[in-house]
């Protein structure tokens, strides 16, 4: 069993992640930060404490890169610009490439993924070193930002996104109100070397699994999602019982059909045995135009029962219980003629019911259904039903040809007016909250067996167009933020789109009067 006990399994390649942290970077989730460390020295006089102090200011030059290390361990490379003060006026620049070593989360609030850190430790430090500072003050600064990054990163990161939100706590045709959203309880967390991270979690109170007994099913793709068929059940469960879809339901028809063959044997004993008793003076042709049935009727579905089977199969059973009303009615044409034909008297055209049937108490019961797990539109978990063989005990004697069209009526009406079996809520959902960035889906595999399904597939992100903060204009040769009047004008054709406002004034561009004026440069 790939999920391990847990209800639900998710896991995530370090490239989606990557994606993620770029889209953060460019959002600036990452903002810079800025703090206060004060050297640890006992009885320092008051006039001097403000010497104490040495200030840091850090900001991100480049998106941080998330990697699983051969150990199972996750690690963040940052390069940060920092601004050093020491003294309350001496600054240093420095840039500085931090390690962060990281636990994984799935927060169950956001249904996203999100990182532990537990420390920060500087790999390179570039320093313009006016000042020629000795290497031990320089180890110093290197302690006070290791702290200041690791304090800023616990702190902050841990609120970025780095997974799309993987399901949705929303099942459908359920009332508002946070009661009528799926309870998601605690899991765990594991790293699949050399690049999965995965997460898990229960549902509606459940509370087993084993981390160790979860393997990577991802194959290849960005996401991978495991649903284990208890879990399956309790949300059905859950569902029936708080759904607002319709239980009970009426329904109504009105279908024509051809005659049977025997009507036409029928026209013909009525016209000869008319002839035969008037000596063929007077001709009367009765025509049967139409045949057909109005029906109505009353269905309660039970909760049905369902059990996965190996090839993706699934075995389902219920009842309905059944109230039917049917009226039968054919249209005939009667025309008189006299002396053979050559002169029409009287042509009557007139409706005839047949059968007025009605039944009531009658419980259909479903218990060889068959049907197959998908994934709807919306990417829900939902049973899709293929086979339907049922018994439709109506006590009526009317010919056959037309209970076999009730029968049939019925059985096509049970099919399309039966509650949906949904299994699980929309995975991956196609907007990032609280930014204009959307999600794509594609290559999606869905394989069941016998205890649960799984689900993969590959993420897709819209373009920096829908999140840039800076609009460059290839013909103007000027940057824009992006709420500029004037980013607005640009043609698309002219577009160049910027996470940094570095970059573009490196790429040559000079800021915009209007809402860059401190870098216009004339």
């Amino acid at each position: 069993m790939s999920t391990g006990g847990y209800d639900v399994v998710m896991e995530i390649h370090e490239d989606l992640i990557n994606t993620f942290l770029r889209i953060a970077y460019c959002l600036g989730r990452l903002p810079t930060f800025e703090g206060i460390y004060t050297l640890p020295v006992p009885d320092v006089p008051p006039d001097l404490l403000e010497f104490m102090d040495i200030g840091y200011r850090v900001s991100l030059a480049r998106e941080p890169t998330f990697e699983v290390t051969d150990t199972g361990g996750l690690q963040i490379t940052i390069r940060g610009e920092a601004v050093i003060t020491l003294l309350g006026s001496i600054s240093f620049d420095l840039e500085a490439q931090f390690r962060i070593a990281a636990a994984p989360e799935f927060d169950q609030p956001t249904r996203q993924f999100r990182i532990e850190c537990s420390e920060a430790l500087i790999e390179d430090l570039e320093l313009d070193n006016r000042y020629h500072l000795p290497a031990s003050v320089l180890a110093k600064l290197n302690q006070i930002l290791a702290i200041g990054m690791e304090a800023f990163l616990t702190d902050e990161v841990t609120t970025i996104e780095l997974s799309p939100v993987i399901f949705s706590a929303d099942l459908p045709f359920m009332p508002a109100g946070e009661a009528y959203r799926l309870p998601i309880g605690l899991g765990a967390a594991r790293v699949f070397p050399p690049s999965v991270v995965m997460g898990a979690v229960n549902l509606l109170g459940y509370t087993g699994g084993s981390s160790t007994a979860v393997t990577d099913f991802t194959n290849g793709h960005h996401i991978g999602i495991g649903i284990n068929e208890a879990a399956m059940h309790r949300v059905y469960d859950f569902w029936w019982a708080h759904t607002t879809h319709p239980k009970t339901m009426d329904v109504m028809g009105s279908y024509e059909y051809d005659p049977p063959s025997f009507v036409d044997f029928l026209d013909a004993l009525i016209d000869w045995g008319t002839a035969i008793l008037t000596g063929g003076l007077v001709v009367t042709e009765v025509d049967l135009d139409r045949v057909w049935i109005e029906a109505e009727a009353t269905m309660g579905f039970s909760k049905f029962t369902f059990d996965l089977l190996p090839g993706n199969a699934v075995s389902l059973s219920g009842s309905v219980n059944l109230e039917i009303g049917v009226n039968v009615y054919m249209q005939i044409t009667t025309t008189t003629n006299l002396f053979w034909g050559l002169w029409e008297v009287d042509e009557t055209t007139s409706t005839v019911e047949l059968f007025d049937l009605y039944a009531s108490g009658i419980t259909v019961i479903i218990n060889n259904a068959e049907g197959i797990v998908t994934l709807d539109s919306s990417r829900r978990l939902m049973v899709t039903l293929t086979a339907l063989d049922i018994d439709i005990p109506l006590p009526w004697s009317v010919p056959e040809f037309i209970l076999d069209y009730i029968v049939d009526w019925v059985v096509s009406r049970i099919v399309s007016e039966m509650p949906p079996i949904v299994l699980f809520p929309a995975v991956i959902e196609q907007t990032l909250p609280g930014t204009a960035v959307s999600i794509t889906v594609s290559g999606e595999t869905l394989e069941i067996n016998e205890t649960e399904a799984l689900v993969t597939m590959n993420i897709g992100t819209s373009g920096a167009n829908t999140y840039a903060p800076y609009i460059a204009n290839m013909n103007s040769g000027e940057v824009h933020v992006r709420d500029c009047d004037w980013a607005h004008r640009i043609a698309q054709r002219n577009r160049v789109y910027y996470c940094t406002l570095e970059d573009a004034i490196a790429d040559g561009y000079n800021g915009c009067y209007y809402c860059l004026r401190e870098y216009d440069t004339g």
